[in-house]
């Protein structure tokens, strides 16, 4: 991770923003995406070996965390990407959490992968930045489980 771009990132400069939401910085899942390539991407931000997928089936997929038990991250035909996300992120808790970087919102999702303790440092120097910057995969879920009529007069 590079801290002092993070640290500029929360200090709202406009440069560093764009800069973070590649793919060097954040897990880049693309709409295509299905469950093999977004959990690859998410694992390349974690230690070798940490998250792998095993089995998937039109209905679920396994995700596999060192030293815990599998998880069956159901897939819904439903806000499919979002709710794989967030069985990542409830796979990967306590020691890691992953959160959408929000102004990189589009066809795309630039998802920042950090240990636990970094985001807490993060929320504690910086509770506004972190509220407008980044957006947790339970609430990215639920706004994109929603219809597209209700999207629209609400946000995330």
């Amino acid at each position: 991770m590079n801290q002092p771009l993070l640290h500029r990132v929360l200090a709202g400069d406009e440069e560093a923003i764009a800069l973070f939401g590649d793919a060097e910085n954040c897990a880049v899942i693309d709409w295509r995406d299905g469950p093999a390539e977004i959990v690859a991407a998410i694992a390349a931000f974690l230690p070798d070996g940490y998250l792998t997928i095993g089995p998937v089936t039109t209905s679920s997929c396994e995700l596999l965390v060192r030293d815990k038990s599998p998880v069956a991250a159901p897939l819904s035909s439903k806000a499919t990407q979002e709710n794989l996300l967030l069985s990542i992120n409830h796979a990967i808790q306590p020691e890691y959490e992953l959160r959408q970087f929000r102004p990189f919102d589009g066809d795309s999702y630039s998802i920042f992968v950090t240990s636990r303790s970094v985001w807490s440092d993060i929320e504690r120097a910086n509770p506004q930045a972190t509220e407008e910057l980044f957006l947790s995969t339970r609430r990215l879920a639920a706004y994109r489980g929603k219809s597209y009529f209700a999207r629209m007069f609400s946000k995330p």
